[in-house]
């Protein structure tokens, strides 16, 4: 009796609760047999490169533009109306060719005119010499005859000072000769000037002139063209930031190309570092001057060249891509408390070794990371100069060695991924 009391007071389970109850079971039970059944991870390769044996260049790589070595600008120190133009652009020319002629007319008339003062000029000095001559020589006469009582000495006074006069004259009319011959030999060389002549061989790049156009020169000499000297050798201009200039030296070598011939490598020297800085949005940069060969005067001055000047070569070493050198392992989380959290209980992160020297020989310490038997194994090296894609190194490595460059697994416990190690090339 006291049984079936204690039954009835028993809680009864509601049975739409328990078929809901049935069914989650039913949905977890086939969430973990469709997990149980999906194939695992796919194999993360790890990215490798071998360490290879050879020559190894450092550069400073920089822009610049190409220039005639000798560049002259033909210019007119005079005005007037261009009356012809005998050269045109990429003429050959050779020094005193006629390239232009100015309208000579203004100029011949100057001339004329001044021949004609010379003439006046000369015929009044000529004059003032022969009234000296007659001066002196009344002069003489009245001397005698004052000195034989004929005249008073005060005639003798007057006829000295006609004669000074007279040779003081001469003087005058001499001088003003000479002014008339400067002034015509001033217009004779403006007349000169007037036929434009060309005061290099070279080779015509610009011309800023046509036949009718007036030149106007005041202060400053209009160019009419620009010669460019010798295309057979040009000079690049090259645009060197601050910090790399330091580097750079006379007689270093320079590899550069240019957008026209992109497939084509051109050689340099550099032959001046210029100390004058030039600024540009807060940029600063110097100018390098190295010289090239042309072949085949293909390269024009004006070409855009992209140059590398070669700081050092290092032959016959070993190097990795840059890329080995800056791949690390994921690191896992240390325990908690650590510097880092969410690592199983007891586990420790790697820790940072303390800094020790940077530098043993003039090679900086660094490691990589070598493929041995599917795993990354850290090995020590010393590392050297780089170009920007490979980077010198030495120590424990040799020729062949697989470095890894990327790749590999992830965290697992950062993730929580299930992942699988696997080995690639």
């Amino acid at each position: 009796m006291a049984a079936r009391t204690a039954a009835r007071r028993m809680p009864r389970i509601p049975r739409p609760l328990l078929i809901t109850l049935g069914v989650i079971g039913l949905i977890v039970v086939l969430v973990y047999a469709c997990q149980a059944m999906k194939p695992k991870g796919p194999v993360v390769p790890y990215r490798t490169a071998a360490v290879e044996r050879g020559s190894l260049t450092k550069a400073v790589s920089a822009s610049g533009a190409l220039q005639a070595l000798i560049t002259v600008d033909v210019g007119s120190q005079i005005s007037g109306q261009i009356s012809d133009v005998k050269v045109d652009y990429n003429d050959q020319v050779r020094k005193g060719q006629v390239m232009a002629v100015i309208d000579p007319q203004t100029f011949q008339s100057r001339v004329a005119q001044e021949q004609a003062d010379v003439n006046a000029a000369e015929a009044g000095a000529r004059q003032a010499e022969a009234q000296a001559a007659n001066a002196k020589a009344d002069f003489q006469r009245k001397k005698e005859l004052v000195a034989k009582g004929v005249y008073s000495p005060s005639v003798l006074d007057l006829a000295q000072s006609t004669w000074l006069n007279a040779d003081a004259a001469v003087a005058a009319a001499k001088a003003r000769v000479g002014q008339t011959h400067a002034l015509l030999a001033a217009n004779a060389v403006d007349l000169k000037r007037t036929v434009i002549v060309a005061p290099i061989d070279g080779v015509v790049v610009d011309r800023k002139i046509n036949p009718g156009q007036t030149v106007a020169a005041s202060f400053t000499a209009p160019v009419l063209f620009t010669l460019a000297q010798d295309l057979s050798k040009l000079q690049v201009k090259i645009s060197v930031d601050e910090a790399d200039v330091g580097q750079v030296r006379e007689g270093q070598a320079v590899r550069f190309s240019v957008d026209a011939f992109p497939d084509e490598q051109f050689a340099g020297v550099v032959t001046q570092v210029r100390k004058q800085p030039t600024t540009e949005q807060n940029v600063v940069a110097y100018t390098v001057i190295a010289v090239a060969d042309n072949p085949g005067q293909k390269l024009l001055p004006g070409m855009t060249a992209n140059a590398d000047i070669v700081i050092d070569v290092h032959p016959n070493v070993l190097k990795v891509p840059a890329a080995a050198l800056r791949w690390k392992p994921p690191a896992p989380p240390t325990r908690p408390g650590g510097p880092g959290a969410g690592g199983p209980p007891g586990f420790q992160g790697p820790q940072k070794a303390p800094e020790g020297p940077t530098r043993v020989n003039g090679m900086r310490l660094g490691s990589v990371y070598v493929l041995r038997a599917g795993k990354p194994v850290k090995v020590p090296v010393r590392v050297g100069a780089s170009d920007g894609t490979s980077t010198e190194i030495a120590g424990a490595v040799k020729a062949g060695d697989p470095v890894i460059l990327g790749g590999g697994p992830k965290n697992p416990f950062g993730s929580g991924a299930q992942i699988r190690i696997g080995a690639g090339g």
